[in-house]
């Protein structure tokens, strides 16, 4: 067992939490008319009934700005193609509006929260409760709709680990 202060407890945790597999996912709302979405790694199912996902976001970000002021999102899982999408939307100081521009998506059929299309899986979620913590807020949202992407059969999921990318073989 290690014992570390503070500082170097953070830091040893942020290497060691890098050895959590993750797939790679979208969130995304609408505010106003704009298409706003950013990638997380770090969401889970938390229940079957209801079907519920929660889903962990920066507390000083637009996009949970964003979920303030709104009452539905969208988390649409991607798959192993679609690293550049993962890339782009998971850099700092992304803009507030265009951030899908040039990405593939549909509004989700309850709500109209952009889903994308290549998603392997995707879900539109009513936004049910915020729970504070630490840096974050754990957004957590029932299932309102759901479904899978194009060639959702044969694609495999884009995972993270260790700050690397990479996907899983063949079942």
């Amino acid at each position: 067992m290690e014992l570390a202060n503070d500082d170097s407890l953070t830091e040893r945790y942020r290497e060691l939490s890098d050895d959590i597999a993750a797939a790679v996912a979208i969130v995304s709302a609408t505010r106003g008319s704009a298409l706003h979405a950013i990638t997380v790694d770090s969401f889970l199912d938390v229940s079957y009934d209801p079907p519920t996902m929660a889903v962990s976001i920066y507390s000083g970000s637009r996009m949970m700005e964003t979920l303030e002021v709104s009452s539905h999102f969208a988390i649409s899982l991607l798959n192993s193609e679609q690293r550049d999408i993962s890339e782009r939307l998971g850099a700092s100081g992304q803009p507030l509006y265009g951030s899908l521009k040039g990405v593939d998506t549909f509004p989700g059929p309850q709500a109209g929260q952009p889903v994308l299309t290549e998603a392997i899986a995707w879900f539109e979620l009513e936004l049910t409760e915020v729970l504070e913590v630490a840096t974050h807020n754990l957004v957590v949202g029932e299932v309102v709709a759901l479904g899978a992407g194009r060639n959702a059969g044969t694609n495999r999921p884009l995972l993270r680990w260790r700050k690397g990318y990479g996907t899983i073989g063949q079942r």
